[in-house]
């Protein structure tokens, strides 16, 4: 019992209540010592009484990282205890007066700071800031103390910019302290949108809180109108509001003397995000520009998704068949339009290859873009080709998984609009790491906050990237009507109409007088030259049925003619043995020389997207069908491959083949 008292006494004692009182009892023997050594020497007594200047000094410099008030108050502390000890040591450190001075002194100023501790551990945010910079931040979500606060807090109007150092190096990482901003929200009591993290891009023990408790994002922001009626696509898009009011802004266009890249973007929501609300704002900033044209497919909510905006779009397609013909259409305008920029001197598209070449920046809006790719629409080559041409594609679906759009597109997407999302694997997916470790949580909003989005991308100052922003709130179809009677009428020009060829030329076109009412798009759709959905969908297969040759099959055949004898046969174990100097022989060997290549790069997997395009002149002269069929031959032979986990995706092997003789 006895010594369980005395660890008591002892943990009192050295305690922040404690340390005051120790301060001040301690002065009686230092000031006995020092009278007894110097109490006749008169250097001592001026040595005394400039250390007890330059002390009071250096507390007063070396609290300039504090508040106000601790700098006064620790200031005057060290001057009232240092002119006490310089006073008595010359005098009687046990005198009468000297001790009353002490103890009435002594005493005041040692509960003044214990009164200080107790009302820095209140529960409000100025308390919560000061405990942190004395003994740690936030120690119950960080764990032990490895943080600190390195300078006030400064504080603006619903904003707290808290700036911090990392006090355990090697211990804790600015990405594990992104990792644990809920944890922070939740011991500070604020939603884990209100917290962002900014690394210090020079010291990674250093970074800065942003506090921002109150949603100013509520209420949103009305349409405002066009940003720039009539000037170019080059000058910026603007789209909605941060949560501090500033213009949630982006580019589509290159800028080399702002060193900004022309850009891609994959915009990203779950149902009921108001993800293609918020895209109709970037779609009719780009219609209100005169030197920008767009392309726009939704094959599932087509008339949802464009209503108001179909007299103004160049060409828009609301039948995935009708989608598949403009993707291939672009396939031959990126190739044109590059030829055409290169032709005279253009590296990128800028406002004077418009002027010079009637060419105008197109963009091209892709909504549900998740079923084009489940059935097999190659876009790879569109999304890496496609900015030189002055062409910006927008990938508009749900959750950007493997399963929904291959990684070879994702990753050309140099910006991102993220809406709210279901989980937070889907926003691992969508958002960049550095962002999601920066505080960016579109899972915490669902479908729940419509509009709320974040923005990345090239020209966008990085510390907005996780800033929370909201698109502008809905507007009504006539409202949108009447703005869009206004936007100039750009043509696409002819580099790109003759390009697109017939699939462009038969498009369906919409008039600004035209009743929504009476566009039935789940009928036959009938383009101005009478083509029906049904021609659309022989072309397609047509694209899909190819002779060995890469030529397009007949389709009107007899059906009663005999069937052909088969020109291979397949030894399993072994490449298929085929007639020397057959085509099909020499496809084969292309196929498996490319296969080899592949092996060489360290690739691991191969699809039949690694064979794009088909046809003609391609890496074997075949069709998508036929390059599909060999892989899968391959595959159950199991010597050059193997099957995976994912449909149409084969694990490359390294055989030592054997021809059958």
């Amino acid at each position: 019992m006895t010594d369980s008292r005395k660890t008591d006494l002892m943990k009192a004692a050295v305690s922040p209540h404690g340390r005051p009182w120790l301060a001040v009892a301690g002065q009686v023997p230092a000031t006995f010592l020092a009278n007894a050594a110097w109490s006749d020497s008169a250097a001592a007594a001026i040595g005394m009484t400039v250390a007890s200047g330059l002390l009071t000094a250096a507390t007063w410099w070396g609290a300039a990282g504090t508040s106000p008030a601790r700098r006064i108050h620790a200031t005057i502390t060290t001057g009232a205890a240092t002119t006490y000890l310089t006073v008595a040591t010359f005098a009687d450190p046990l005198g009468g007066t000297e001790l009353s001075v002490l103890a009435i002194g002594g005493a005041t100023l040692a509960a003044s700071w214990n009164i200080r501790k107790a009302m820095r551990v209140q529960v409000d945010g100025t308390a919560g800031a000061n405990a942190a910079s004395e003994t740690g931040l936030l120690t119950k979500s960080i764990g032990k103390a490895k943080l600190a606060l390195r300078g006030e807090p400064k504080v603006e109007p619903n904003k707290v910019t808290a700036p911090y150092k990392i006090t355990a190096p090697g211990e804790l990482t600015n990405a594990e302290i992104g990792r644990r901003l809920e944890h922070i929200a939740t011991e500070l009591g604020i939603s884990p949108n209100a917290i962002r993290l900014r690394a210090d891009g020079d010291d990674a023990s250093l970074g800065e809180f942003v506090f921002v408790p109150k949603d100013r994002l509520v209420d949103g922001e009305p349409y405002p109108g066009p940003s720039n009626m009539g000037a170019s696509i080059t000058e910026p898009i603007h789209v909605g509001i941060y949560e501090d009011g500033a213009p949630e802004i982006f580019w589509f266009p290159a800028d080399p003397e702002a060193g900004r890249n022309a850009t891609h973007f994959g915009a990203f929501g779950m149902n009921g995000s108001a993800k293609s609300t918020g895209m109709t704002f970037a779609i009719m900033e780009v219609l209100s520009r005169d030197d920008a044209i767009v392309w726009a497919t939704d094959p599932a909510k087509g008339m949802q998704t464009f209503g108001p905006l179909l007299p103004y779009l160049d060409w828009v397609e609301m039948t995935e068949v009708g989608g598949n013909a403009m993707i291939d259409a672009l396939t031959q305008v990126i190739t044109a339009r590059a030829d055409e920029l290169g032709r005279h001197g253009f590296k990128n598209w800028t406002r004077e290859a418009f002027e010079k070449l009637a060419m105008p920046y197109m963009v091209v809006w892709i909504e549900e873009a998740a079923r084009f790719f489940r059935n097999g629409t190659e876009m790879e080559g569109l999304v890496m080709e496609a900015r030189s041409a002055g062409i910006s594609v927008i990938v508009s679906l749900q959750r950007p998984s493997a399963t929904s759009m291959p990684t070879d597109v994702r990753e050309q997407l140099g910006g991102v609009i993220c809406f709210g999302v279901k989980g937070s694997s889907t926003a691992d997916m969508a958002l960049p790491d550095e962002v999601r470790d920066a505080g960016a949580r579109p899972e915490a909003w669902e479908n729940r906050k419509p509009g709320y989005n974040y923005l990345v991308a090239p020209g966008v100052d990085e510390e907005r990237y996780p800033s929370p922003a909201r698109t502008f709130t809905p507007v009504p179809d006539d409202t949108i009507s009447a703005i869009l009677a206004q936007t100039p009428q750009t043509p696409a020009g002819s580099t790109t109409i003759n390009a697109a060829g017939s699939a462009y030329a038969n498009r369906t076109i919409y008039t600004a007088g035209q009743a929504l009412t009476s566009i039935d798009t789940k009928e036959t759709v009938m383009t101005p030259s009478g083509q029906d959905d049904d021609a659309l969908i022989e072309q397609q297969v047509a694209r899909e049925l190819m002779d060995d040759d890469g030529d397009t099959l007949d389709l009107n055949v007899d059906a009663d003619q005999d069937i052909p004898p088969a020109s291979a046969t397949w030894s399993f174990g072994h490449k298929p043995q085929v007639e020397k100097g057959d085509s099909q022989e020499k496809a084969l060997a292309r196929l498996l020389a490319f296969l080899d290549e592949l092996r060489q790069e360290g690739r691991e997997t191969v699809g039949p997207k690694d064979f794009a395009p088909y046809g003609k002149g391609s890496k074997t002269g075949r069709s998508r069908a036929w390059v599909s069929e060999s892989l899968g031959d391959l595959a159950d032979a199991g010597i050059h491959l193997a099957e995976t986990d994912k449909p149409g995706v084969y694990r490359l092997l390294h055989p030592a083949m054997s021809d059958v003789a």
